[in-house]
């Protein structure tokens, strides 16, 4: 089980980083939509520049060619650590082994359902990304989903990675803790569920009023 952070903010990433638990970063256009279209290529090589691990960069094609040309471009932000998201299609499907062929591994990204994670498993994916919030939002279960993605795997002994991603709250992310060797990818507004609890700060309070409290040793007579 592996743990990214979902972000293009650097102080964000920066911060993160510091706790020593990311394996890496994962971006989409979304996240890069507020930066100008020239911004967003520097965005990720200063993001590349700041993590020491996997760095996830999506394409956004309009044809098969055009698909291929920038996941090319996007491999030189993060040589040897770039894992390229595709959207998963009948062309994302074909996109994988054509990329493979550059040695670039690929996450088939947007996944709803049991059946579009197996199939991205059997086309050899790096990793498949399953939106739980998203299908949780749309009257599914997410989690139910991923659970089950992540079993069919398993059962047909594919190496695809099942990437948990959308992920909307503490309690959420809990739930897919408890599933066998998964990954998730989590935005920055869930970095506490990491850390703190109320528990856990009245412990801390504790133990500082009982140091507090503490009488210095008497020295003998």
């Amino acid at each position: 089980m592996a743990l990214f952070l979902d972000s293009v903010d650097l102080e964000q990433i920066q911060l993160a980083m510091q706790l020593g638990i990311f394996a890496g970063v994962t971006t989409n256009p979304k996240l890069l939509a507020g930066l100008g279209s020239g911004e967003r290529l520097d965005r990720l090589g200063e993001i590349a520049r700041r993590i020491p691990g996997s760095l996830y960069l999506q394409v956004t094609p309009r044809s098969e060619a055009e698909l291929e040309r920038q996941a090319l471009t996007l491999r030189e932000v993060a040589p040897g650590r770039a894992v390229i998201k595709v959207p998963m299609g009948a062309d994302g499907l074909r996109a994988v082994g054509r990329l493979r062929e550059h040695g670039l591994p690929v996450c088939l990204t947007a996944l709803f359902t049991v059946p579009q994670v197996f199939a991205a498993g059997c086309a050899r994916a790096h990793a498949a990304a399953v939106y739980v919030g998203r299908i949780t939002r749309a009257g599914g279960d997410g989690v139910a989903v991923a659970r089950e993605g992540a079993a069919a795997l398993r059962a047909a002994g594919l190496s695809t990675r099942l990437l948990a991603a959308s992920i909307p709250d503490a309690d959420t992310l809990q739930r897919l803790l408890a599933i066998p060797d998964i990954d998730l990818t989590i935005g920055s507004a869930l970095l506490p569920a990491l850390y703190d609890h109320p528990g856990t700060s009245a412990a801390i309070a504790e133990f500082e009023a009982a140091a507090a409290s503490r009488r210095p040793s008497q020295p003998p007579t």
